[in-house]
């Protein structure tokens, strides 16, 4: 339980104009920026020094990033239930800890299998309670009618963090070693995330606010709140949610959806050096990359607070199909540029997957609700990183794996598309905010 207020006389801050849930906004995107920035879109820098240096093949170090990935599924009830039990700030002080350590601990390291203990035990264990799972909860639970928005920002912070972090960590890794990389991006994410995470607040009503600073509008009919995500206050409970086919079906969709895009940042360096592009200015397209999903997840959150956001998310994979297609059968080099800026355009649906657990569900049971979809994704994860590795070591090519990636990712497009809202179970009603 949270206990008392941090030391900023924030009943004071929070009569000011700017709503505290802006603020939970800026200080997430702070620790996201930086976590997530390092560990997930700028850790792809450390896949080849990695091979060079353990002499191991490609699916080996894939296998680090699908079993975080996997480790992060399983976990994911139980941090959710955590979270909601006892808020985001006290995961977040963990978590990050954890990680920032955990990364100083890699330097130290001179074998593979050392490497990977540390790294899915403590690393991944803290990025994964941490940083997205406790800050995407308190967003959807200081937000509802402008979650979109919400989400958006604070999905566009991990690239912020990853288009700064990737090209540094790349020139400190190139010049001196991983080692002096893995310590300073441990150092970054303590020096950040543990002042960030003391004040994040689980919900507005633990300060005497209301999601999104107002009270909530009139009730509309029971009929227009289910056909309108983000206008509702509706709350399921976890065996509520579960019952439902609509929660299988986001499930699924989210899960195939991460399925190729983990793979793809995962390999992203190494399917652009395959394609004859160095790593210097590989590192480089990660940083446009990222640029390009800070525009693209801002975009895609600002339309998903007044179009249908299930929608925008199947419409949104359609330019990586194309980029897929273009790197198996055109050899302009125009298509290495158009590759990242695609990815771009899918990954800034991420917010909106987000979003919809919580216009779906509600927001009393999201983070343990979200937790079970963990098992999901992170199943899906932890299979298409090593699969690509494993295939491009069999073959010494890309083309198998972008073909089945090109095809999973054509199924999410329509799995996304016939999406619909749940309806409430029989004989529930509108349950009130905490």
């Amino acid at each position: 339980m949270e206990k008392g207020i941090p030391p900023l006389r924030l009943l004071g801050l929070v009569k000011e104009k700017i709503f505290y849930g802006w603020w939970i906004v800026v200080l997430g995107s702070l620790i996201n920026a930086v976590g997530l920035g390092i560990l997930y879109s700028s850790f792809t820098v450390f896949f080849l020094p990695l091979k060079r240096d353990f002499a191991v093949s490609s699916a080996a170090i894939s296998l680090l990033y699908g079993a975080a990935r996997l480790e992060g599924g399983f976990e994911g009830p139980i941090v959710g239930h955590f979270i909601d039990r006892f808020g985001p700030r006290a995961l977040i002080l963990i978590g990050s800890t954890m990680a920032g350590v955990g990364l100083i601990l890699l330097s130290t390291v001179h074998s593979y299998w050392s490497f990977f203990f540390i790294y899915i035990f403590i690393v991944s264990l803290g990025s994964n309670a941490g940083f997205y799972h406790p800050t995407s909860t308190a967003v959807n639970n200081w937000f509802i009618r402008q979650r979109g928005i919400a989400f958006s920002c604070l999905s566009a912070s991990l690239y912020v963090g990853g288009m700064i972090m990737a090209p540094i960590l790349s020139y400190i890794i190139l010049n001196f070693s991983w080692r002096a990389g893995a310590i300073t991006a441990g150092l970054i994410i303590l020096a950040v995330s543990l002042p960030a995470g003391r004040y994040i607040h689980r919900s507005p009503e633990f300060l005497g606010l209301h999601p999104d600073g107002k009270p909530p509008r009139e009730n509309p009919p029971l009929a227009t709140q289910l056909h309108r995500p983000g206008t509702s206050s509706l709350d399921f409970t976890v065996r509520a949610a579960l019952k439902t086919m609509h929660y299988w079906i986001l499930m699924v969709a989210i899960s195939l959806r991460l399925f190729v895009t983990v793979a793809l940042n995962t390999h992203f360096i190494p399917i652009l050096v395959w394609r004859g592009m160095d790593e210097i200015t590989g590192a480089f397209l990660v940083s446009l990359f990222a640029f390009s999903t800070i525009i693209t997840s801002l975009a895609m959150g600002w339309m998903g607070d007044r179009w249908k956001k299930s929608f925008l998310c199947g419409l949104g994979v359609v330019p990586t199909i194309v980029a897929m297609i273009g790197l198996i059968f055109s050899q302009a080099t125009s298509v290495l540029y158009f590759f990242p800026i695609a990815l771009a355009v899918t990954m800034g649906t991420a917010p909106l997957n987000w979003a919809l657990i919580g216009d779906f569900f509600g927001r009393q049971s999201y983070a343990t609700i979200r937790g079970f979809m963990g098992v999901g994704y992170g199943l899906a994860t932890f299979i298409s990183p090593i699969y690509a590795g494993w295939s491009f070591d069999l073959t010494g090519s890309y083309t198998p794996a972008l073909l089945t990636l090109t095809v999973i990712l054509a199924i999410t497009a329509l799995l996304f598309a016939f999406l619909r809202p749940p309806s409430l179970p029989a004989g529930k009603k509108t349950v009130s905010p905490r």
